[in-house]
């Protein structure tokens, strides 16, 4: 829950941009998924949902006026409601009052639990303050919301939506006097519980965006759930999230250590921080969301931090994928087993003191003209500051997004490049770079960073180093092809692998990579304090669950020591 004077400004920033009009929030267009309205046509426009946010919080604040605006809201949000049972639409709503949900490049079924949570939450705690009339409409949105979460019956590795869900069907059937509905959510939370502890951490694995918003929708079913085993499973998973968050905060730089499964910034966002700023502070107001005493002490300590853990059920899977961290006084280093190198992803992730706190990130990323791109899959081992990776290249995947820009394989592009982006800081501090043959040095304050290309296997040539300074930073570039737009098509390579390696906090050269290939793949094999760690990949373009499954890591023998 919000405090008074953030409830405020919250409203305050809202109020400036509430058309009374239309009674709704009109905002600057920056929606890319779903939408079919582009920026350039529809630079601005009335978003439902963060209407819908604006009227929970102006009930919150209370006040004559401010539930008056918000009742006016809430007539106009709910009627944009599908309640129209034959539809496949049903129960959820658009983004836009412009674009209507059949006009939509396919619609996003969220939002039936966006809606719903503040829907069920308004209905909840702040009836007497709204009509009788507008009740009734409030208990039919809430109804068809839940119908629509019921009939998608998302699974429990879509974290936050999994527990979205079971807020709005839990605290929905239980205020509707649906006992069907209240069961399902029960039994949805339960679930959600099950599959995450067999893991041993949420399958969204780490998120700075996301896990905020799973704790605060715990937090809704702990506070306001009269089912006593919902209460149960939300406190259990609550402390799971939290130690989560506090076991990858790098003190120094105050930054959220990798690897991230989903995340819009590689820097923490201003709600982000105040999440994290609120939950720690001493001072309990009532239905504050606090940090558990035990993990509070993680928030300021500079002790070294070195652990792996899988992030997934390798019987559903085929395959699994671990997620390691390193941290110590002026560093952090995470990485995964493997991904893809979507924007919202981070496979490798650093961060560095660079002076006086200030934090710059070091994040890989594969581009295809200028965007990350999904059809690059990567494939690395860590063992503390040092990491060995590959790049291989998929046949079913996107371009800028896994399911709505389906590439399959084929594309055309005028560049890729394989990058390491020194954000943050970098773009106000002096970063001096080296190179020598294909190996970058830089020092970052009193750290160095070095990464090296050890082995290019494809058809498009030897890669080119670039540097290059932004806005965003410094670029550590390895150019796969750049000029004139041409065509691309991975199916017709025989070979498409890329292997670096990296240090970071060691004025030591990495340490020697050892290559051993054959037609069909190869593997990469480094030495290091912890024992032999090593990659195995395929040479071929694949398909990318095969690439999942066929790309073998070996982990080092102490760090796999430390997991068990």
């Amino acid at each position: 829950m919000m405090r008074n004077a953030e409830l405020l400004a919250s409203i305050q920033a809202k109020d400036k941009a509430y058309d009374a009009e239309f009674k709704l929030v009109r905002v600057r267009m920056t929606k890319t998924y779903h939408t079919a309205l582009k920026p350039d046509l529809h630079p601005f426009a009335y978003e439902l949902y963060v209407s819908t946010c604006y009227a929970y919080d102006l009930l919150q604040y209370g006040g004559e006026e401010n539930v008056k605006r918000a009742a006016d809201i809430l007539e106009v949000v709910i009627a944009r409601q599908d309640q129209d049972s034959s539809r496949s639409t049903y129960g959820i709503w658009p983004y836009f009052d412009e674009e209507p949900l059949d006009q939509m490049d396919r619609p996003d079924w969220n939002m039936a639990d966006f809606h719903g949570k503040k829907l069920v939450l308004i209905l909840k705690n702040h009836s007497e303050l709204l009509p009788s009339s507008l009740i009734d409409k409030l208990r039919g949105a809430v109804y068809h919301a839940c119908q629509a979460i019921i009939i998608r019956n998302v699974g429990p590795h879509y974290t936050n939506i999994a527990i979205m869900g079971a807020l709005v069907t839990l605290l929905g059937g239980e205020l509707l006097g649906q006992e069907e509905i209240r069961s399902y959510g029960e039994r949805r939370l339960r679930t959600f519980r099950d599959y995450t502890m067999a893991i041993g951490t949420f399958s969204e694995y780490n998120s700075p965006c996301y896990t905020p918003i799973a704790i605060e929708e715990l937090h809704g079913i702990y506070a306001e759930s009269s089912t006593d085993g919902a209460v149960a499973d939300a406190e259990k998973l609550l402390d799971l999230a939290w130690h989560m968050i506090a076991k990858h905060y790098h003190p120094t730089t105050g930054t959220w250590s990798g690897p991230h499964s989903r995340t819009y910034s590689t820097q923490l966002r201003p709600n982000e921080s105040a999440f994290l700023q609120n939950a720690l502070k001493q001072e309990v107001e009532p239905g504050d969301i606090r940090c558990p005493e035990k993990y509070r002490y993680l928030f300021t300590s500079t002790e070294e931090r070195y652990f792996t853990e899988p992030t997934l059920k390798a019987d559903e899977t085929g395959y699994q994928n671990y997620a390691t961290t390193y941290q110590n006084e002026r560093l952090s280093l995470g990485s995964y087993t493997s991904g893809i190198m979507w924007n919202q992803r981070r496979n490798l992730l650093g961060y560095v003191d660079s002076g006086g706190g200030h934090a710059v990130s070091i994040q890989l990323q594969f581009l295809k003209d200028g965007k990350d791109f999904c059809s690059a899959v990567f494939t690395g081992v860590q063992s503390r500051g040092q990491a060995l990776f590959a790049f291989n290249l998929a046949t079913d995947n996107g371009g800028w997004h896994q399911d709505l820009d389906i590439i399959n394989g084929r594309c055309r592009a005028a560049d890729l490049r394989i990058r390491l982006l020194l954000g943050g800081h970098a773009a106000n501090a002096e970063l001096p770079t080296t190179q020598t043959g294909n190996r970058f040095v830089t020092v970052i304050g009193e750290t160095v960073l070095q990464v090296e290309a050890i082995l290019d296997r494809s058809d498009y040539g030897e890669l080119q180093l670039q540097t290059e300074r932004s806005a965003e930073g410094l670029s550590l570039d390895y150019v796969i092809s750049t000029g004139e737009e041409r065509d691309f098509d991975f199916h017709a390579l025989e070979r498409a692998v890329w292997v670096f390696a990296l240090s970071l906090g060691e004025d030591r050269p990495p340490p020697a990579v050892d290559i051993q290939e054959n037609e069909s793949s190869l593997t990469a094999s480094i030495q290091t304090d912890d024992g032999l760690a090593s990659i195995t990949v395929p040479q071929k373009p694949r398909k990318t669950r095969e690439l999942y499954q066929e790309n073998k890591v070996q982990l080092p023998s102490a760090l796999l020591g430390e997991m068990e």
